[in-house]
C-alpha cells in the first residue's frame, strides 16, 4: 500500500535528491545544510508551452520554469506563503516538513500536497496524473500495480526497494505511456506524471531536486 502523508513528509525525501547530497557518497548525510530544519518545501509543475517566472514570498528571486517541466523545490519557512506567476497568485499555509506541488495551467494555480514520507532506508516513488483518464502507475508489463489507480490531478506515492526498474502508467489493462528507467536509491524521491499531449499522452521522469536560490 502506498504510505499515508505524515507530518514529517518531504523533508528527507527531497533534500537528499540535491546536487549537494548527489556529491557525497551514499553513506553521507542525508540532508542538504542548505535547508533549514522544519522547511516546507514547493515547487511548480509548467504545464504551459512557455517558460514562466514564479515568485515566492520569503525568495528573493523569481524562479525560471521551462514549458512542460517541473521546477526544483524550494524550501521557505511554515507559514502561509504567496505562490505568483504572471497576474495569478494563490496564498497557502505551508507546515514544516512538508512537500507540495502547484500546478499552472490555463492561466491558473492549483496547489497539489505532495506524499513523501521521511524513510531513508527506501526510494520513494509520486504519481502525478495530470490528464482527464484515471490512471495507475504498474510494473511496464502490467502484472503489479505501483501505485493504484488516480484521478485527474491526484498524486499517490509508494516506497520501494532499491532497484533499477522501468515503469508505465496504465488506464485498467490498457497501457498509456512507459516511463524511462530509473535506479532508485534509498532515501531518495522521484516523480513520475503523466501528461497529455497533442497525440495521447506524455510521460516524466526524473529523480526531485532541490532550487537552492535565495
Amino acid at each position: 500500500e502506498a504510505p499515508v502523508p505524515t507530518r514529517r513528509s518531504g523533508l528527507s525525501a527531497l533534500t537528499i535528491a540535491s546536487a549537494a547530497a548527489q556529491a557525497q557518497d551514499g553513506n553521507a548525510d542525508l540532508y542538504d545544510p542548505v535547508a533549514p530544519a522544519n522547511s516546507a518545501f514547493v515547487r511548480v509543475l509548467n504545464l504551459s508551452e512557455r517558460n514562466i517566472e514564479v515568485t515566492l514570498s520569503g525568495k528573493n528571486k523569481p524562479q525560471v520554469v521551462t514549458g512542460g517541466q517541473f521546477g526544483g523545490y524550494r524550501f521557505v519557512t511554515p507559514g502561509k506563503q504567496r505562490i505568483a506567476v504572471a497576474n495569478q497568485a494563490i496564498e497557502h499555509e505551508l507546515k514544516a516538513n512538508t512537500a507540495s506541488t502547484v500546478i499552472y495551467r490555463d492561466g491558473q494555480l492549483l496547489l497539489i500536497a505532495d506524499q513523501f514520507v521521511n524513510e531513508p532506508r527506501k526510494a520513494q516513488i509520486a504519481f502525478y496524473n495530470l490528464t482527464d483518464k484515471p490512471a495507475a502507475l504498474k510494473t511496464v508489463d502490467g502484472q503489479h500495480v505501483v501505485v493504484d489507480t488516480i484521478k485527474r490531478d491526484e498524486t499517490g506515492s509508494r516506497m520501494v526497494n532499491e532497484l533499477k526498474i522501468a515503469f508505465a502508467a496504465y488506464a485498467d489493462s490498457e497501457q498509456l505511456i512507459g516511463f524511462d528507467e530509473l535506479f532508485l536509491k534509498k532515501g531518495r524521491s522521484y516523480t513520475y506524471a503523466l501528461l497529455p499531449a497533442a497525440n495521447g499522452y506524455r510521460a516524466i521522469t526524473l529523480a526531485n531536486s532541490i532550487d537552492p536560490s535565495e
